[in-house]
């Protein structure tokens, strides 16, 4: 279940943050936008971009659009920081639309060596707008991006500088997209400075200055709103940011809450009138196989243990027997009569069995094939069904509470809360982006907690009834005693034939390994009994009868594996350059 957490984490943060996977050419580590605004709506643009570059280049890049009836002009660019620039390259230069490269290598088939430490270069892009200042029907707004989408790497630092006409008045200033990190905010008369950080990648960045009442500017860019429209169209932008950012807390918590209150209602056990600190004998006559499935498996299927415990159990019953090669090595079991309590058991093995022996070796071999492995694991199942059954039957345990916990968790911990950070990058985003993230963030947080509540045994969600929770207690203690040297020291069995029951019960608690350690200390010499004699030469008997069971599950996982309006919506602020390096 670990590694199932972990992958299922890596591929969160895959889907989250793709880009941090995989290494960047280049890094921003600030860039600056600096308007003064003149009375008639044109305005004077200076925009400087820090590159840090980390791998061999050729250039840098710079880009901007903008929509009629705004105009670009008088474009000029200059190198502050870095080699000397070979030249300047257009790759379209427009009224509206600009693109240029300034391009350091002496052609486009050489790359520019870069220091470890990387290579700073600085730029300065100047411009005239025209018409920038839109003029509403009871008011003016300067709206406009700072920086656009369609970068790739994230700015550290954006800092932010404009001057207004001092007729203008004071504007009301809104930003977007919700969410940034603004660091500094300074107003010095009609000067307007702000700093934010840590913008993220391909987001942009948009202020709009709106002045009341301002009106026959002489600018062409003419729109149709009213100040009220404005007001409303923002009021309802803050108030989708919140109720997304409200949502997914709220979301987050539900899904937080839901397994706590059930653990409340349905997972506090009730209490049992047993104090014993060890159970020295087998505390019932169960077969091997349901205590696995009870006490280990916490009343749900048996595993490959109970197959061990239960093969191992036929020999201790005289119904089979090991049989053993010349050096004393176990190498199968021959049956010497049926056995009516497992007979699905074994049926399971038909086929494998010759002469009556069953060689680990052969059926080893034979699960390697995906028919026989198919076939091997759909007999098990059925036994496996058989005993689950017989565990039903005894109602000691009330698994309702796990059953709603780790229902809710799948459906609306994981399946809902992953549907939904697809449909965030499905959906228009515009002006929604770093709530978004935030987001899917939150929705991430719910999947991981999902995560953890199914990952946890059924007894936390589920709980013991009096007779079940009497039967694990007493049954814990018995693994507690045979795992505990120092007990079984001081209070030996009295039969070493004890041992074989002991080993049995061991191997389908899954403690056999520790239960040896324990039994070649208290005997140096190998006793006689068949099971005990078996296990002492050959430690690993358990687990060669039950890598039978998990060869064929190999196999089978292999197969399977292999096939398989203009003006006053948010966003729509004017400019907005990106930069690149190639």
């Amino acid at each position: 279940m670990a590694k199932t957490l972990m992958k299922t984490i890596s591929l969160l943060i895959l889907i989250l943050f793709p880009s941090s996977l995989f290494c960047v050419s280049f890094e921003l580590p600030e860039r600056s936008y600096n308007m003064i605004l003149n009375p008639d709506g044109s305005a004077k643009v200076v925009e400087k971009v820090t590159y840090r570059i980390k791998q061999p280049f050729r250039y840098v890049s710079w880009a901007i659009d903008f929509e009629d009836p705004i105009t670009i002009e008088d474009i000029n660019v200059e190198v502050l920081k870095g080699p000397s620039p070979k030249q300047v390259v257009f790759d379209r230069k427009t009224l509206r639309s600009v693109s240029l490269k300034v391009v350091f290598s002496p052609s486009m088939e050489e790359y520019l060596p870069v220091p470890k430490e990387g290579q700073i270069v600085e730029i300065a892009v100047e411009y005239s707008l025209k018409n920038i200042l839109m003029e509403g029907k009871d008011f003016s707004q300067v709206f406009v991006k700072y920086i656009g989408k369609g970068t790739d790497v994230s700015t550290k630092l954006l800092k932010v500088r404009v001057v207004f006409p001092a007729e203008f008045g004071k504007p009301v200033v809104y930003h977007h997209p919700w969410g940034l990190q603004i660091a500094k905010k300074e107003i010095t008369s009609n000067i307007y400075e702000f700093v934010f950080r840590n913008v993220p990648k391909n987001t942009f960045v948009e202020g709009r200055f709106v002045f009341p009442n301002v009106v026959g500017t002489g600018t062409e860019n003419l729109i149709k709103a009213s100040l009220k429209d404005v007001e409303k169209e923002e009021r309802d932008y803050l108030l989708k940011n919140y109720a997304l950012v409200a949502g997914g807390i709220a979301y987050l918590l539900v899904v937080l809450a839901f397994p706590i209150y059930v653990y409340r209602k349905y997972g506090v056990e009730e209490t049992v009138d047993y104090q014993a600190e060890y159970e020295r004998e087998p505390p019932t006559k169960d077969p091997p196989e349901i205590v696995n499935a009870i006490v280990k498996r916490l009343c749900q299927k048996p595993d490959s243990d109970a197959i061990s415990a239960a093969m191992l159990d036929m020999v201790r019953l005289g119904r089979a027997k090991f049989v053993e090669n010349e050096k004393r090595e176990i190498i199968g079991i021959r049956i010497l009569k049926e056995d009516t309590e497992r007979k699905k058991l074994i049926e399971c093995f038909e086929g494998y069995i010759k002469d009556g022996i069953l060689l680990f070796k052969e059926i080893k071999k034979a699960m390697s094939n995906e028919k026989n492995a198919k076939n091997f694991l759909a007999k098990t199942s059925k036994w496996f069904d058989e005993i689950y059954s017989k565990v039903l039957q005894r109602n000691y345990m009330d698994t309702k509470g796990n059953t709603l916990a780790k229902t809710f968790a799948i459906i609306v911990g994981m399946i809902i809360s992953f549907s939904l950070i697809l449909l965030t990058f499905n959906v228009p985003a515009i002006g929604f982006e770093i709530v978004f993230s935030h987001f899917r963030l939150m929705m991430a947080a719910c999947i991981v907690v999902s995560l953890v509540v199914i990952s946890m045994k059924r007894t936390v969600f589920a709980r013991w009834t009096k007779e079940g929770l009497l039967y694990y207690l007493r049954w814990k203690n018995f693994e507690k005693f045979l795992t505990d040297f120092s007990m079984l020291s001081s209070y030996p069995p009295q039969s070493v034939a004890i041992w074989d029951e002991y080993i049995v019960y061991a191997t389908a608690l899954g403690v056999a390994k520790e239960v040896i350690r324990n039994l070649k200390k208290l005997y140096p010499e190998p006793p006689t009994t068949s099971i005990t004699a078996a296990v002492y030469h050959n430690q690993n008997l358990f687990e060669e009868i039950a890598s039978i069971h998990r060869e064929a599950a190999i196999t089978v996982s292999k197969s399977s594996s292999s096939t398989s309006s203009g003006g006053t919506k948010v966003g729509t602020g004017s400019g907005g350059s990106r930069v690149g390096v190639g």
